[in-house]
């Protein structure tokens, strides 16, 4: 058969032969080269994160970690105390007996500071702004004081009421000097769990007066650690002849609904606060009706602490005040912050690692906060929920945590990497690649056959017929070889801000859309899910609703094929893995803060476990 009347005309083969030519090259680059998985690096491990902290802790977990001069004492930071000095290594002592009390002796009160004293003696508790008096001076023409002979004078009539001879209040009991006075204040919880009984001293029989007393932070231990789970609320009675008080005996669980989870408006009316779940668990567990874990009762008592009111003595003022319902007692240091005395208590108390379960629950930075002292989680857990996979070695001067053990991955920002990834060979692939590998062969086998004469010009022409038309459909080949399902792909964070359709950044990941990537369906606050399957859905949020200097961002994650949005301050350059949770990992998003080689806690996401084993171990990483 002849060439032209195969063709039509001699400009249709020009034109042919011409394209053919042009996409020539790259067939045999194709054929030659075969088919890759990418050219990205071939790892199964996530990026290292390359840090290391060579910052000594304030306080060491162990001391062989701590400062070789790191001092044992350290100077007061108020003005009453600024020239004592303060042991801060070791622990305090439990008091066996109180170090001071007032006693009945020889038909006179007296101090009694020798210890000669053995008898049963009643704590006198009392909220000292309901006994203020009016002391002017000319310095001060408002100045008040407390009233001492007004409760001297009703504790005394107690005491003989009850048939004792001894009473404990703290105007007469504490320590006037540092430190020894601020020792005594974070031990009175030993003197309340000795006393015969406990008088809570009131200026009137109104329910006011008991709900101010229960808004005072060190209200709370003395109740809960009363003897046999009772209290004596004692109120003026004008009408006994011996001035004694009216007693009402109350049990601490009537605190919940009578004092604790209430509050007074600025017009003294009585509204609830809120709390009367917490108080409620406080009361039933020293009650001993239930029992809660050393970690809700932790949880508990810091919330039911932090929203009482008080006076501040030391900064750390909450911390102590929770260290009274706890077993170990570290020595106070007055230049910690509530969130170095915090971790302290945490290293202290066996092996609870509280501090490591607050760095992995997710909740707003509070201003002037390390943003691991959370009590709250964004993602509905619990500090009892939580398995740290971490451990705190430290607690540095800026009340920032060095972590060790936590793995680390980095989040890469400046671009999406070439991806390596595996695709399974199978038939349609391998008939692709045959004919991507042919096509060009036949093409110009057809061409020589042809231009050879017609002895073989039948021949040549179905060969270069049956080229073009491969060659033509060398797109779609090429499309079959590298598209498909990737089972494997070397993992990666990758992070950008904003947000995109999911098809699109599959598309700037892959190369193009065939549903390989998925959302995630539980790793963070936006995250949706579909109805009848674990597969996450297209993310929720509002712009409007995000927290003050927040941004959203997106993180790919080639490791386990999904996307994730986030919100953030700033964007975090590294995940540290701590803990977990749910049958998810904890991942700790942090961005670099150059000034102190710290970690900046930015937000907590839930991943997926296999990413632990994908992922290397730190040593010592600061985390703020």
């Amino acid at each position: 058969m002849d060439i032209g009347n195969e063709l039509d005309s001699a400009q249709n083969i020009a034109l042919a032969v011409g394209r053919s030519i042009l996409v020539l090259p790259i067939i045999i680059f194709i054929a030659v080269y075969g088919i890759t998985n990418g050219d990205g690096k071939n790892s199964d491990k996530y990026t290292r994160f390359p840090h290391k902290c060579y910052e000594y802790p304030k306080h060491a977990l162990n001391q062989l970690d701590a400062a070789p001069n790191a001092a044992q004492w350290i100077k007061g930071q108020r003005q009453d105390d600024g020239d004592k000095t303060y042991i801060t290594k070791g622990e305090q002592n439990r008091l066996l007996r109180p170090r001071a009390l007032v006693v009945f002796r020889n038909n006179k009160w007296e101090v009694v500071e020798d210890g000669s004293f053995s008898g049963p003696y009643i704590f006198i508790s009392f909220a000292a702004a309901q006994y203020q008096r009016s002391a002017p001076t000319d310095q001060n023409p408002g100045k008040t004081e407390l009233d001492q002979e007004a409760i001297d004078l009703r504790a005394r009539k107690l005491t003989l009421h009850h048939g004792m001879e001894a009473y404990w209040a703290d105007f007469h009991c504490r320590a006037e000097l540092q430190p020894e006075a601020t020792d005594d204040v974070h031990r009175f919880c030993d003197v309340t769990r000795g006393a015969e009984k406990v008088c809570v001293v009131l200026p009137d029989r109104s329910p006011q007066a008991l709900v101010f007393f229960g808004q005072r932070l060190w209200c709370l231990p003395e109740i809960l650690l009363a003897r046999d789970h009772k209290v004596s609320v004692c109120t003026p009675d004008f009408q006994n002849k011996d001035g004694v008080d009216n007693i009402e005996v109350v049990d601490i669980m009537e605190f919940t609904h009578r004092s604790w989870a209430r509050k007074l408006t600025p017009s003294n009316e009585i509204i609830h606060d809120g709390n009367d779940e917490i108080f409620r668990l406080l009361a039933e567990h020293y009650t001993g009706s239930l029992s809660l874990s050393r970690l809700e009762l932790i949880q508990v008592a810091l919330k039911a602490l932090k929203s009482r009111q008080f006076t501040e003595f030391q900064r750390g003022d909450i911390a102590y005040a929770l260290m009274t319902l706890l077993t170990k007692r570290p020595r106070m240091d007055p230049s910690d912050t509530e969130e170095q005395a915090l971790a302290r208590l945490s290293l202290a108390n066996d092996s609870d690692q509280i501090v490591e379960r607050m760095a992995c629950m997710d909740g707003i930075r509070m201003t002037g906060k390390p943003a691991w002292f959370n009590l709250e989680d964004d993602l509905g857990a619990n500090l009892w929920d939580i398995q740290p996979l971490c451990q705190v070695a430290g607690v540095c001067h800026d009340a920032s945590l060095i972590l060790d053990g936590a793995h680390a991955i980095s989040i890469r920002w400046k671009d999406i990497p070439r991806i390596y990834s595996l695709r399974r060979r199978s038939w349609k692939k391998l008939g692709a690649d045959w004919a991507l590998a042919f096509g060009p062969l036949l093409f110009i086998v057809g061409c020589v056959l042809v231009a050879q004469g017609s002895s073989v010009g039948g021949l040549g022409a179905f060969f270069l017929v049956l080229g073009l038309i491969i060659l033509l459909s060398a797109p779609f080949a090429v499309l079959i070889l590298y598209g498909g399902k990737v089972w494997g792909a070397t993992p990666w964070l990758v992070g950008f801000e904003g947000t995109l359709p999911l098809d699109q950044i599959e598309t700037l990941t892959f190369g193009n859309s065939i549903g390989r990537l998925q959302y995630t369906p539980s790793s963070g606050p936006y995250c949706t899910r579909k109805e009848n399957e674990r597969i996450g859905g297209e993310p929720q949020f509002n712009v409007s609703d995000l927290p003050l200097g927040h941004r959203f961002f997106t993180l790919i994650d080639t490791g386990t094929m999904t996307v994730t949005v986030f919100s953030a301050e700033r964007p975090p350059s590294v995940a540290l893995l701590a803990g977990k949770e749910g049958g998810m990992l904890r991942a700790i998003l942090c961005s670099y803060e150059r000034s102190n080689n710290g970690l900046r806690k930015e937000c907590v996401l839930r991943m997926e476990t296999p990413m632990w084993d994908a992922s290397d171990a730190m040593g010592w990483v600061k985390l703020t």
